[in-house]
């Protein structure tokens, strides 16, 4: 179907925006392998968004980098993994030659608790677990920290949509050795640069970290010496993306200050209607989309196929829940997750609709909520 709004869509710059940071890489002939570019667009990074002794490691996508920050500790067997995210997180701890075992979710934030984490570590024996901040949502992971830093665990956040607001309590200082905080550039990601990832890490991890994503190279020394990471993968951002990169930065401000205020719009529109925002601190995140909660999934269903009618696309995140996927072990059954799956819908936020244009999308929307209801729209 052609739909005239898409659920998410591409907000890249136009290469006349990004091509003059490429000269440095042109001018080596220096196009990956943690190049020139690549080096000038961490460091903007970590100006933007890092922390006290953090340093930031780009990767070729998020799923590689949640792999590498696995397999640079030389993590094996069991990783704690919630039931309310992408599959990609699942994915990322199978590429690095673990295994995810799915753990329930807070029914409301959706977030792993820090009990469940400290339960799940001691009953399986897992030495990492991944805690997932849903849409892009600031979370306090300050707990969670705390319970790894007890057993000697490795803490790795997926914010996969979040980059773009300060970090505030969703990170810890760059001095705690457990916690690594991952980011995805993926195009239709506020901070969308076509591919890539950003990993906020101690500046101790971060050689550990660009080894295990150039299969493992920098750990083997000459002399036959080796450390950790024993292997790797080949994750590494190229000199286009960190230009890309580069060029978004620049206008990140103005774009998350457009995303927000859609997202404001978004929660006034919805007043009095069916729909529940799934979060309503609006400075808590970029907002890649607006995540709402209906009564049930007849309800999104219906509401995502009379959005259609209007050539509207709403999305589902995160289904089907990892609880009710083959394969996958479970530290126990899964009712949060399987629930907040069933009943969450993706609505669309931009930084370039005009206000009008936007009334006139959440117009429709509304309605087809409302009458949702009736399984009718008009």
């Amino acid at each position: 179907m052609q739909y005239n709004v898409r659920a998410v869509t591409p907000e890249l710059p136009d290469p006349s925006k990004w091509i003059k940071f490429l000269k440095p890489a042109i001018d080596e002939n220096w196009y990956t392998n943690y190049g020139p570019v690549n080096t000038h667009f961490e460091k903007r990074l970590s100006a933007l968004y890092g922390r006290t002794g953090e340093g930031v490691v780009t990767s070729s996508s998020a799923t590689s980098g949640l792999s590498a920050c696995l397999i640079a500790e030389a993590i094996s067997g069991p990783v704690l993994c919630p039931a309310f995210t992408f599959q990609a997180t699942a994915a990322a701890i199978l590429g690095a030659n673990c295994k995810p075992v799915i753990v329930d979710v807070d029914e409301v934030s959706g977030v792993v608790s820090a009990e469940t984490l400290e339960y799940g570590f001691q009953k399986i024996g897992a030495k990492a677990a991944i805690v997932v901040a849903p849409y892009g949502i600031t979370n306090n992971f300050q707990a969670h920290a705390e319970v790894c830093r007890k057993l000697g665990k490795l803490l790795i956040i997926d914010n996969a949509a979040g980059l773009g607001v300060p970090r505030g309590q969703s990170a810890l200082s760059g001095e705690d050795e457990v916690v690594r905080e991952v980011f995805s550039l993926h195009a239709t990601k506020p901070f969308g640069i076509g591919e890539g990832c950003a990993i906020f890490a101690p500046y101790s991890k971060v050689p550990s970290l660009r080894a295990a994503m150039n299969f493992g190279l920098q750990s083997h020394s000459a002399n036959g010496e080796v450390q950790r990471p024993y292997w790797g993968i080949n994750g590494k951002m190229s000199e286009f993306h960190a230009a890309i990169g580069l060029a978004v930065a620049d206008g990140m401000a103005q774009r998350v200050a457009s995303r927000q205020e859609m997202a404001r719009n978004w929660i006034e529109f919805l007043k009095d209607s069916p729909a529940v925002p799934f979060h309503t601190t609006i400075d808590a995140s970029p907002w890649q989309v607006f995540p709402i909660l209906l009564e049930s999934q007849i309800n999104v269903v219906k509401t995502m196929e009379n959005a259609a009618k209007h050539k509207i696309e709403l999305r589902r995140y995160y289904t089907p829940s990892l609880g009710t996927c083959q394969g996958m072990e479970q530290l126990s059954r899964c009712p949060n997750a399987q629930n907040l799956a069933e009943r969450v819908l993706a609505l669309p936020v931009r930084s370039f609709v005009a206000i009008e244009e936007q009334y006139k999308i959440m117009s429709t929307v509304r309605a087809c909520i409302v009458k949702s209801q009736n399984r009718v729209c008009t």
